[in-house]
């Protein structure tokens, strides 16, 4: 609405400059017939300045009608000479001429000027303000499109491994891709470092195209410079918001589809999400929790506790689960279930899982000098380990915390093997030829290639609690976790359940041979002190 009113005013004062030159146009010859010099020269000026003030507010169509009035009076000027005394008009014509150079100058210099103010100068695609300008004129227009915002999900890695060349020469060609794949049918636009908006006018085509373009970005990249070539891949998102269906300015269309972008973060397995207006409360929640992470590193509103892990026989310690907890500002603690999804769906989680890392190695190296069976296992998330430099990483911080590699445990994920699977297994194997143990979490819930997952170099398998729920209740519920338990022992691994509550699961789990056991059947998770307490009891 408020572009539409600017455009409004800005061709009513057009019209008037217009009004204003037109009347002067009609007012000079009679001046040049009375030969009051001075007064033209009045009118000359008039006659230029408002063609200058149209040429400023709309350099496209004002400068063409300024440039036709500008010709007119020249004209006008030409078929008075030898019509008044002392041929007057003379100095009148050069100096018409000179008005008319002098603003088709100006009007070369604003084209160059608009150019550059609405072109991305990387990637030669138009940036926010010529975004916007599109936007807006298809507004005014009344005609509708979509607006589909893309973002590479782990751009920051690549850039941040490789550096930016390497990461501006991936944003051409991934700026190339997009062109290939749109064709004629929209608009390409690069908002942001690794954002890009993409104008789509047909109906039938924008979700075909979308997922074209997210299919093309996602195919393997290689680049070549000082004679090495570095492969990668990037993951890449979208949201769609419909003109005039969602909103009706650009600000809002924008804002909407980077929400609907957001939720197909959040949810991987849909990786194009179009806008709804529930969106917008989930999202606003988001930006407060992602508040809230970011602050709880400043106000250490960050703690651990430590989830003890149990040997199925004689209830011997093995180790403990590190678990992260976050409090607001308030004082109120915010669920890991919602805190850590958020964190996921943004570059937060790579400082959460250093932060989580980096205590665990400070506080309980000391302790494990003597207690060397002691494992200490650490969530990671799957953005984390398909990384470049995730394992380099880890034996960074394993070296400045003098923390042995035997005594750390990563967990990882099915779903780490569904992006950029190579570079995942070559992390695990890294980390794995370092002396760290690898635990595949929420076994049984995923959906990766049981024949893939035979072949990691995996230590643990954990029954997911969701399994456990029902095995007193359910004699498929026994027999599938059964089946696991069995699965686990065949590929040469140990297996614990988790989330265990009472004895008779317990009872059902001892006796399908389950190796290790957690959960609040033998204990809850425990502050560092209790945690350490038990480690010195062992020891």
């Amino acid at each position: 609405m408020k572009s539409t009113k600017s455009r409004i005013i800005k061709w009513l004062v057009i019209f008037l400059l217009c009004v204003i030159n037109i009347s002067c146009f009609f007012i000079n010859p009679i001046f040049r017939i009375l030969n009051v010099t001075y007064l033209n020269g009045v009118l000359m000026a008039i006659h230029f300045s408002t063609c200058l003030i149209m040429l400023q507010l709309d350099y496209k169509y004002g400068s063409k009608i300024a440039f036709t009035l500008m010709v007119a009076y020249l004209i006008q000027i030409i078929f008075t000479f030898g019509k008044v005394r002392g041929n007057s008009a003379i100095p009148g014509f050069f100096n018409t001429i000179l008005y008319i150079i002098t603003l088709y100058i100006l009007a070369r210099k604003f084209i160059i000027l608009e150019k550059f103010a609405v072109t991305d100068s990387l990637t030669g695609l138009k940036n926010r303000r010529g975004l916007f300008n599109e936007m807006d004129s298809l507004i005014f227009k009344k005609k509708p499109f979509y607006t589909v915002y893309i973002e590479l999900g782990n751009f920051k890695q690549i850039n941040d491994t490789y550096g930016h060349y390497y990461g501006d020469q991936v944003l051409k060609l991934v700026t190339q891709r997009i062109i290939d794949v749109l064709g004629t049918d929209g608009i390409a636009t690069r908002i942001n470092g690794a954002e890009f908006v993409v104008i789509i006018f047909d109906d039938e085509k924008v979700h075909d195209l979308t997922r074209k373009i997210l299919d093309a970005i996602r195919e393997k990249n290689s680049i070549i410079h000082n004679g090495i070539e570095i492969t990668g891949y990037l993951t890449a998102y979208a949201g769609i918001s419909h003109y005039p269906f969602d909103a009706k300015d650009s600000d809002t269309l924008i804002k909407f589809a980077d929400i609907a972008m957001y939720a197909a973060r959040k949810n991987n397995a849909n990786q194009i999400t179009d806008f709804t207006k529930d969106m917008e409360d989930t999202f606003l929640r988001s930006i407060e929790v992602e508040k809230n992470i970011k602050e709880g590193f400043s106000n250490n509103n960050f703690y651990m506790v430590y989830q003890p892990q149990y040997k199925m026989e004689g209830k011997r310690l093995r180790g403990f689960e590190a678990l992260l907890r976050l409090k607001n500002n308030g004082g109120e603690t915010i669920s890991p279930a919602e805190f850590i999804p958020i964190a996921e769906a943004s570059d937060l989680i790579f400082q959460i899982d250093d932060f989580v890392l980096n205590i665990v190695m400070q506080e309980f190296s000391p302790l494990l000098k003597k207690s060397k069976d002691i494992v200490i296992s650490v969530n990671v998330s799957a953005k984390n380990i398909a990384s470049f430099d995730f394992a380099e990483r880890i034996e960074r911080m394993l070296k400045k915390n003098d923390f042995n590699p035997h005594n750390l445990e990563i967990e990882i994920t099915e779903y780490c093997l569904v992006n950029s699977v190579e570079t995942t297994v070559q992390n695990i194997n890294r980390l794995k030829d370092l002396g760290v143990q690898i635990a595949l979490d929420d076994f049984g819930t995923g959906y990766t290639s049981l024949s893939y997952i035979a072949k990691l170099p995996v230590n643990l398998l954990k029954i997911d609690k969701t399994l456990v729920d029902d095995i007193t209740s359910s004699q498929k519920s026994q027999d599938f976790v059964n089946a696991v338990i069995s699965m686990g022992h065949i590929m040469g691994c140990d297996v614990i359940s988790e989330g265990v509550e009472n004895q008779p699961q317990l009872d059902i789990l001892k006796t399908q041979g389950c190796d290790f056991v957690q959960g609040f059947v033998w204990s809850k998770p425990l502050d560092y002190d209790v945690a350490k307490d038990m480690i010195q009891k062992v020891s």
